[in-house]
């Protein structure tokens, strides 16, 4: 990143109003999360040791909750929710360093798509750094499954291809929803256009029920779809007709990413969520004979950046 940037918006699960910075990290930093909120340290030394106790690193190891979101902790038992949709977003522009400070317990929700964050990385833009970026490259198939669901990345099937394809099918009871498939090329070009904008969505009958346990109590009409016996309440309905399909590869994308780099190989998923895109995560960092580790070569202009 060139320079720091900020928003607030509010919190899906809180409901309270959040603050959050992107800082610009030096090259082999990650994605590390920083709860600000939780610093009260005055001298500078002080504040170095609790630096540390706030500070998450993104990973698949860190992931403690699955449910409505993913939520990350450290071993300090700090945690930072709802990282996906920003997740996604780093994803999509290339963006490997950064220090995400936040002054709450979660990300903002914005629109409940990861279109906000890409306009806030838009406004200070994104910088080669002295290292050169990389990827994993599998080279053997890597499979997770809960039930009738499942995720799987398998190596491409030529040598010479370092692309990544994500084919997503979903199927849903609601008519409103139902059985929808999203395929494509993982590049950021079709992240911008076709994934990016797709919006989280909701059941309008699971909206009571989740509040009465404290979660979605920022949720609304302005960041979630919501449905309703075979219909999309939202007044100006969806963005695009396979908006939830979308959506579900924009998670997918954003939890996946936890892994610190992109992923070289084709992806597919039946039913994924939250917890099978993580489950899938820690599955290939967990199996190093699954992949090569590979530098990427340098981009052919500055809109597609190494590493940033």
């Amino acid at each position: 990143m060139l320079a720091s940037v900020s928003c607030e918006g509010i919190g899906l699960h809180t409901g309270r109003t959040v603050k959050m910075r992107l800082a610009p990290a030096p090259a082999g930093t990650g994605i590390v999360f920083r709860r600000i909120d939780l610093l009260t340290c005055d001298s500078l030394s002080a504040q170095s040791s609790s630096l540390i106790q706030i500070s998450i690193k993104a990973h698949p190891d860190a992931v403690r909750e699955t449910q409505l979101g993913t939520t990350l902790a450290n071993v300090h038992g700090v945690s930072i929710s709802t990282t996906e949709h920003l997740m996604a977003a780093f994803a999509g522009v290339g963006l490997d360093n950064v220090f995400v400070e936040v002054e709450g317990p979660e990300i903002p929700i914005m629109d409940g798509s990861s279109e906000p964050f890409l306009r806030l990385i838009d406004q200070t833009g994104l910088r080669q750094l002295s290292k050169p970026r990389r990827a994993l490259r599998i080279i053997e198939r890597v499979t997770v499954e809960d039930g009738d669901r499942w995720a799987m990345i398998v190596p491409n099937k030529s040598p010479g291809d370092d692309s990544c394809e994500i084919d997503i099918l979903v199927d849903y009871a609601d008519p409103a929803i139902g059985r929808q498939r999203a395929r494509f090329i993982a590049d950021p070009a079709t992240f911008r256009d076709d994934v990016a904008a797709a919006r989280t969505f909701c059941h309008l009958k699971d909206v009571e029920a989740m509040r009465a346990r404290g979660l979605a109590l920022g949720g609304s009409y302005d960041n979630a779809i919501v449905v309703n016996d075979g219909k999309v309440e939202n007044e100006g309905g969806l963005r695009f007709d396979d908006e939830f399909v979308y959506h579900k590869a924009l998670d997918l994308i954003g939890d996946l990413y936890l892994i610190g780099c992109p992923l070289i190989g084709r992806i597919s998923a039946y039913k994924p969520g939250h917890d099978l895109n993580t489950q899938l995560a820690r599955a290939i960092v967990r199996n190093p004979q699954a992949f090569a580790v590979v530098s990427l070569p340098e981009p052919a202009n500055e809109s597609m950046l190494a590493e940033a």
